[in-house]
């Protein structure tokens, strides 16, 4: 490969890894974020970015590693190199924690449906006894 085809393609890969850490990041974020609700078409549309660009990650890979462990690039190509290691490293961090957050955010929601509900059980505790519900017809 040459020095300027090898030069893109470390380029890309490193565009790729820091989509990838910026796509576990905002999932983290809509994870923890407690001001606004969780939105499934948000979570499914990042997803599907982390998956694609790991897929292109890992054709990038097929080319780049021999050539990694051959040890010899241009210094351009070594130092981003060694930036995408380091994008790979929090990608994996935050990766990592996800599943934590989502367990966290679900006993939090599991939590509240829980308070509700006895709130709505001692509510009606203080309905008056013997009145049911009364349909009123409006059209009369």
């Amino acid at each position: 490969m040459a020095d300027d085809e090898l030069t893109r393609a470390s380029r890309r890969e490193h565009a790729l890894y820091g989509e990838l850490a910026a796509v576990y990041r905002g999932i983290l974020e809509a994870l923890t974020d407690e001001r606004a609700p969780v939105d499934p078409a948000r979570l499914a549309a990042e997803a599907a970015r982390a998956e694609a660009a790991t897929r292109a990650l890992a054709v990038l890979d097929s080319v780049l590693a021999p050539l990694r462990r051959a040890g010899r690039a241009p210094a351009e190509v070594l130092a981003l190199w060694q930036a995408s290691a380091a994008l790979a490293a929090e990608a994996a961090v935050t990766n990592r924690e996800l599943p934590s957050a989502a367990r966290a955010r679900q006993a939090r929601i599991v939590a509240r449906s829980t308070m509700l509900g006895a709130g709505r059980r001692a509510l009606t505790g203080y309905r008056p006894t013997g009145t049911g519900t009364v349909a009123v017809d409006r059209r009369a």
